[in-house]
């Protein structure tokens, strides 16, 4: 089960959601079958699923299998344990892509709580947390307090991870999303570039990540007036998408339509 597991972990990094789920899918099985239900390495299992299921788009199914996890976790482990605040963290991911923030926050709240519980302040944990609840701010339009939780989190990170980390970057980008909000594209700029060098240099020029962080440079171009570099990094971003998803993926579809409005206008 272990090797099914490692296999569909495997697929995940490469952006295979479904063959993931297959392996995932037999490792379940065979957990379940040689530990029972209600054990560690079946809530794994079941954990791997959710968040496959939510790279695949599909966030209810996500969270049908993490709720299953979280219940066996806090039987086995109790309610402050590393692998709960795992779990807790993975349904606020999955209540964030359903559009509830709010209650994507409530389980960063407690994910947050158990990680500086169990391993102090300056955890590479801790970080993600705070990075989930800067997100989640910024969905529910206080950008100010995104800046303050994605300022934190970026701390924790550098001394965690080093500078050169695609942690860093994404806590980065959220800081960039976040000034850009608050009407600062210049300030945003600055946080974006920062963090696609490091994405760059990380994951090579073609790479959905790369991807977001050129359409908040578009986006913040467009805010400066510039239009011409704005939609030179939308079409870079666009590129990159429809090679990764295809042309009908939604964030593909999306673009298409930023750009079409900046062409017609511009």
């Amino acid at each position: 089960a272990t090797i099914l597991s490692n296999l569909g972990g495997a697929w995940s990094d490469l952006g295979d959601a479904k063959k993931a789920i297959e392996y995932h899918e037999q490792a379940l099985s065979i957990d379940k079958e040689v530990y029972g239900e209600r054990h560690p390495s079946t809530a794994t299992s079941l954990s791997n699923l959710g968040t496959a299921w939510r790279s695949l788009g599909d966030a209810k199914k996500a969270i049908e299998y993490h709720e299953q996890a979280l219940s066996i976790d806090k039987e086995v482990y109790g309610e402050r344990h590393p692998s709960v605040a795992t779990i807790l963290s993975n349904l606020g991911l999955a209540w964030g892509e359903l559009g509830d923030a709010k209650k994507a926050m409530e389980y960063y709240e407690q994910a947050l709580s158990i990680g500086k519980e169990v391993y102090g302040e300056k955890h590479p944990c801790v970080a993600t947390h705070l990075r989930n609840l800067g997100g989640a701010w910024s969905e529910l339009g206080d950008a100010k307090k995104a800046i303050e939780y994605y300022g934190q989190a970026l701390s924790i990170g550098k001394e965690v991870y080093g500078e050169r980390h695609p942690s860093v970057a994404t806590m980065l980008s959220g800081l960039g999303l976040a000034w850009s909000e608050l009407g600062d594209a210049k300030k945003a700029i600055e946080y974006y570039e920062h963090a696609l060098s490091i994405d760059k240099e990380v994951y090579g020029e073609r790479h959905p990540s790369v991807a977001t962080i050129l359409s908040g440079l578009g986006l913040a171009w467009r805010e400066l007036g510039d239009a011409k570099k704005a939609i030179g990094y939308l079409q870079e971003a666009y590129d990159i998408l429809r090679e990764s998803y295809g042309d009908e993926d939604p964030i593909t579809k999306g673009l298409r339509a930023v750009l079409n409005v900046l062409e017609k206008t511009n």
